[in-house]
């Protein structure tokens, strides 16, 4: 339990950063810069973090969990602590990349340390635990991130996390056991270039075509050298005889699925965090504080859905939970579409919350199914595969969710529907469309045949 408890840790450490969301204003403001430049501050943090989990995953494999897990802590840690010091965008996005470094290192071998300190049948448990950690970080980032931010400033968000790096380094450097690496060291350093340079491309295409549109210089630009790198990555891995991503892991039972039904989910799921407070604000006309209540609802049922999720995959099976996970978020989703103007708070609270406890169920359950036959020696890829879905779910979120959102609104405004009215529709809309990925995320996992260990 030691090890799920340092784990655990290092995942609440980077769910922190949903802080942000409520202090992009506040960092708008005293940077002095446009809503559309401060969203870099997003962009190359996910960019970064995806780009880089494949790496995490192989260097762990390769150099032993332990050691990349704490590289990962300094990394984070430095880079919060460096950020806070900042007065200027350039120099803020700049070290947002290092956290993300830092982010993906942590997300990926968390979970692994957990796969190979418990055998199968008590994998799923254990990764629950680990798992709502995130959510338990996002409830504390959500109720605390506001108050820090208005009433120290929004540096404090990023500095308040440099005592908790200092902690989770020290507890990883005198509680978890060394992990001498496999006899095979052997790195793929191209492959990790090539990849992250891919992977950081295609995040940054999706990111700006939301703001910049699909047809905009840069995205094309981006578009294809993405193309490219995926081909050389594609390319490269034929010809080294220890890839990366090893080809006996796409094999493991359950693990394809899994990483498909996590990238799913998260598309589905990332709009609660997105779209939703702009209801509350635009719709409801509530402040800020609703607004963090609110996700704080979601954030607290995710984690009680996790620690369940991963306690019933162990005694009914990982596909089952998966799929009634996946099952009542897409519930929760569709409740969710029918908000409207005269909603209460009470029961927007009920809906969200059904939505969260389904996303913990799944979470906890998609990472027992992928990783329950996974080989302790490929532990770090595997989680790798997992973090990268999660990821590159977010900004495919928000741009799915903004087009429809935006194509409906648009149809409604230009037909003489009142603003407010407008967005209620396009609201239900684009949470209808979410709640459809969240059932497809249920059934790609229908596939795979019930799973004895």
């Amino acid at each position: 339990m030691i090890t799920v408890f340092v784990a655990a840790a290092g995942l609440f450490l980077v769910a922190l950063d949903f802080s942000i969301n409520v202090s992009l204003p506040a960092m708008r403001d005293s940077l002095g810069v446009s809503l559309i430049s401060v969203q870099g501050i997003i962009i190359f943090y996910h960019a970064s973090r995806s780009g880089l989990g494949p790496a995490a995953g192989g260097l762990g494999d390769a150099f032993g969990l332990r050691r990349v897990f704490l590289w990962g802590v300094v990394a984070y840690t430095a880079a919060v602590g460096l950020i806070a010091l900042q007065d200027s965008l350039g120099a803020v996005v700049a070290l947002r990349i290092l956290q993300g470094v830092g982010a993906a290192i942590l997300f990926t071998t968390g979970p692994a340390l957990v796969v190979r300190a418990f055998g199968p049948k008590r994998r799923g448990t254990a990764l629950g635990v680990t798992l709502a950690a995130v959510s338990a970080g996002q409830l504390t980032a959500t109720l605390g991130g506001g108050y820090l931010s208005e009433t120290i400033g929004w540096e404090a968000i990023f500095y308040a996390r440099v005592p908790i790096g200092v902690a989770v380094l020290a507890a990883g450097l005198f509680v978890l056991s060394r992990d001498p690496a496999s006899g095979d060291r052997r790195f793929d350093w191209s492959g990790a270039i090539v990849l992250y340079g891919a992977l950081f491309a295609f995040v940054s295409a999706i990111s700006f075509a939301r703001l910049d549109g699909l047809m905009s210089g840069l995205v094309i630009a981006l578009a294809v050298l993405t193309a490219l790198l995926f081909a050389g990555f594609k390319f490269l891995q034929k010809r080294v005889k220890r890839p990366m991503l090893p080809r006996a892991l796409w094999t493991t039972q359950g693990f394809a699925v899994g990483g498909i039904s996590n990238l799913l989910l998260f598309m589905a799921s990332f709009l609660t965090w997105f779209l939703f407070p702009f209801f509350i604000t635009d719709v409801l006309g509530r402040d800020v504080m609703v607004v963090g209540s609110m996700l704080a609802v979601v954030a607290g049922a995710s984690t009680i859905g996790s620690i369940a999720g991963g306690w019933l995959a162990d005694r009914i099976g990982d596909r089952v939970v998966t799929a009634s996970g996946a099952g009542i978020t897409a519930l929760g989703l569709v409740w969710i579409s029918g908000l409207n103007a005269e909603s209460s708070l009470p029961g927007i609270a009920m809906r969200v919350g059904l939505a969260g406890v389904g996303f913990g169920l799944h979470q906890a359950a998609v990472y027992s199914l992928a990783m329950r036959k996974t080989q302790p020696e490929h532990a770090g890829a595997g989680s790798a595969v997992l973090a990268v879905a999660q990821t590159l779910g977010t900004p495919l979120s928000i741009s799915f969710g903004m087009v429809i959102f935006t194509w409906r609104e648009d149809d409604a405004i230009d037909a003489g529907v009142l603003a407010t009215d407008a967005f209620v529709g396009a609201f239900h809309d684009a949470y209808l469309a979410a709640a459809v990925i969240a059932v497809l995320a249920g059934l790609v996992v229908m596939t795979v045949r019930r799973q004895r260990v």
